[in-house]
């Protein structure tokens, strides 16, 4: 397969992988299998699993995690782990549905409002920060595999992976940063 072709090919691994994760977590295996406490490994636990400090550090880490373990079996660690989170955040989804529809209009408090922010900050900003990085880590170790068969790989393409990974790790400090605040709102 042709170089150019493996970037695109990647995003499919890893994003197929969450979501056929997320369809076997929400409606085949359930949230408290060994699958979602594997998918721990790289996610954010719920808000009131947390302490005040942890959402900055467990936004930072766990996208570092997707970067290091995408690269395990050259990239294939990052389809497994990615199922595994999957199956973890169907458990985050469904939290989110439940308090969600027990909502009545003047029943609604500050802390349900914060902790759905905050589920929505795991969701929206951590999950696609994880792809990302697990998509650049399986590229390296695909680039890795092409070096070590002796096929010559672009220099320039080998500092690319971390120059995003620095991006990346910026974006989710912001991002715990927002949500050390949401989880003190609470």
């Amino acid at each position: 397969m042709r170089e150019e072709y493996w970037y695109y090919s990647l995003w499919l691994v890893v994003v197929g992988s969450w979501v056929i994760g997320l369809a076997y977590g929400k409606w085949w295996g359930g949230y408290s299998s060994f699958l979602a406490e594997l998918g721990q490994i790289i996610s954010i636990p719920r808000p009131d699993q947390m302490e005040l400090w942890q959402p900055l550090v467990y936004f930072t880490l766990t996208t570092v995690a997707s970067f290091a373990l995408s690269q395990l079996f050259f990239g294939i660690g990052g389809a497994a782990f990615l199922f595994a989170r999957g199956v973890y955040d169907s458990g985050l989804i469904t939290t989110m549905e439940t308090t969600i529809t027990s909502w009545k209009l003047t029943s609604v408090t500050s802390a349900e409002i914060w902790t759905i922010f905050f589920l929505l900050l795991v969701l929206a900003v951590n999950l696609p920060l994880c792809l990302w990085a697990a998509q650049l880590g399986a590229h390296r170790a695909i680039r890795m595999l092409y070096r070590l068969r002796g096929k010559p790989t672009k220099p320039i393409a080998g500092t690319e992976p971390i120059s995003h990974l620095i991006l990346i790790i910026t974006l989710s400090l912001i991002a715990g940063l927002t949500a050390t605040f949401a989880l003190a709102s609470t």
